[in-house]
């Protein structure tokens, strides 16, 4: 079923193509000159965590794979630039976002924008500053114990910090997204497969690109991952649906089925088929919400008629008609079986 509501642009799809494309543009340029800035900086910055990591006084950290320690140098700017882009990437997200997007949706995205750079910032900090420190310093105490003389990589140890900070990345965003969208009431039971075949997909195609030289990590990585995931947005994906909605089946002449929704407004006295027959959604002709609401159950139900009862205000119908011309709509039709 297309839908064309009324706050939406009646531009072009390759308008809007040129538009991600510009802006795209825009975030790729400051990216690469924000990096630049970052990798002429970097070696002060590794030093900082090396001496943080360095579980040892004495002399046990080494250089191994200097070509390694070079890739780490581009990554790492790399990643610092994007944290330093965040204001500016939701920018150009919300901006390009917010005209097509409904009233519970402006709310999502705007909670997932504020949500997920905040707990990235904490959790980051937590895990690079507080707990990685304390793990190296218990496994060298342990190596200590066992006799062993140890000698450490210093490329290991960043970079096993920075496998980390990706995989709770990942998790932060996603989490996000899923919790946000059961917070602001588009997620629930009813579609929480369609979330997940949506941000799981996203994940593991991350996931997987990230860890691609290491196949079996890769993909154990991946799974853990998205059962992280599953397992913090449970509560939402659980939830029962705001509306218990009942197609009503129905046979043609030819043998084709029709299906129907029977909503019931409520706004004026009048006949309805009862209760356990209707979808409710009291004064659904007045409240925008509503009226998104209802918008979104046409599209994952892909009913054929509806039959609105209990209502006096066709303007609202006749718009919605308008919008959806593959939608056939009555207005108390069934009033004389009163």
């Amino acid at each position: 079923m297309n839908l064309h509501l009324n706050g939406d642009s009646s531009a072009r799809i390759s308008t809007h193509t040129n538009e991600l494309i510009a802006r795209s543009g825009i975030l790729i340029f400051v990216w690469v000159l924000v990096t630049i800035t970052w990798l002429l900086n970097i070696d002060r910055l590794l030093e900082f965590f090396v001496a943080i990591f360095n579980p040892c006084s004495d002399n046990c950290l080494n250089l191994y794979n200097p070509e390694k320690w070079s890739e780490l140098r581009w990554i790492i700017a790399g990643f610092l630039s994007l944290i330093c882009m965040i204001p500016i990437i939701n920018l150009q997200i919300w901006s390009f976002s917010k005209p097509g997007l409904t009233t519970s949706e402006k709310k999502m995205l705007r909670l997932i924008l504020i949500l997920a750079p905040l707990l990235f910032l904490l959790t980051s900090y937590l895990t690079i500053a507080e707990l990685l420190p304390k793990f190296y310093s218990i496994g060298h105490d342990i190596h200590t114990d066992y006799g062993f003389v140890a000698k450490y990589d210093a490329v290991s140890l960043i970079y096993f910090a920075m496998t980390i900070l990706w995989i709770q990345t990942l998790v932060i965003v996603s989490s996000s997204v899923m919790i946000c969208g059961g917070l602001t009431g588009n997620l629930d039971s009813s579609n929480a497969n369609w979330w997940r075949w949506r941000v799981y997909s996203f994940t593991s195609l991350v996931s997987i690109l990230s860890h691609y030289d290491k196949t079996t990590n890769g993909l154990l990585i991946t799974l853990l991952t998205i059962l992280v995931v599953e397992l913090i947005s449970r509560p939402w994906t659980s939830k029962k649906p705001k509306y218990d909605v009942v197609l009503q089946n129905s046979f043609t002449t030819d043998g084709e089925v029709i299906s129907t929704i029977n909503l019931l407004c409520g706004c004026t006295d009048g006949y309805f088929p009862g209760e356990d027959q209707c979808l409710s959604i009291p004064n659904v002709c007045k409240n925008i919400t509503s009226q998104e609401d209802f918008i979104k159950i046409l599209v994952d139900k892909k009913p054929h008629r509806v039959k609105i009862y209990r209502c006096n205000n066709t303007s609202v119908w006749n718009n919605l008609s308008n919008i959806s011309h593959d939608l056939e709509i009555t207005i108390n039709s069934d009033n004389s079986a009163a």
